[in-house]
């Protein structure tokens, strides 16, 4: 699990699992960037001010100067995870946790499908990191959550119709329609 082109070792220094965590966190966290340097990029294509800055300038010359930025800053970092993130990939295949990609296994990628007879063999063999495998496992999760959500809807239900309304309910009901206070939407 040798690494070049890490400023912090040696080309041949082999790197621990640690390192390898490590590594993954710091690209977490400039993911964690790289969806604000794209947010900060399509809010300078709007007319909204930042809460940063309120006397900033809003012609359209700073708008392409803070997009320009934004977009540029995005890139630098979609780059590096790309590259870091392929670093852990060939890791992981030199560990032996990921089988290497080869030609025969490779993925069109226009249209995402595995090549010809690759697809009989993916399916065959199944990779225990794959997240499709990983999410058929078990699919129980979001219809417990759901239950309980309508299990606790229908107690909340019960508790109103059980209940006799409360002075400030009873008032509104009292009064006319068009006499009931509207609420202001933003």
């Amino acid at each position: 699990m040798a690494e070049t082109g890490n400023s912090s070792k040696s080309p041949d220094q082999v790197f621990t699992s640690a390192d390898r965590i490590r590594q993954l966190n710091e690209i977490d966290k400039d993911v964690a960037k790289l969806i604000h340097s794209a947010g900060l990029a399509i809010q300078a294509l709007t007319n909204t001010r930042t809460t940063d800055s309120p006397q900033e300038d809003n012609s359209l010359a700073s708008h392409k100067t803070r997009f320009k930025e934004a977009t540029s800053q995005y890139f630098a970092l979609l780059s590096s995870i790309d590259v870091r993130l392929r670093r852990q990939v060939y890791a992981f295949e030199e560990a032996g946790i990921l089988a290497p990609e080869t030609a025969a296994t490779a993925t069109n990628p226009r249209t995402g499908e595995l090549a010809g007879a690759a697809a009989a063999a993916a399916a065959a063999s199944s990779n225990p990191l794959d997240i499709s495998w990983l999410n058929s496992r078990k699919d129980t999760v979001g219809k417990d959550k759901e239950a309980e959500l309508w299990a606790a809807a229908r107690e909340f239900a019960e508790q109103l119709t059980l209940h006799k309304p409360s002075s400030a309910l009873a008032g509104q009901e009292a009064k006319p329609e068009d006499e009931r206070e509207d609420m202001d939407v933003d």
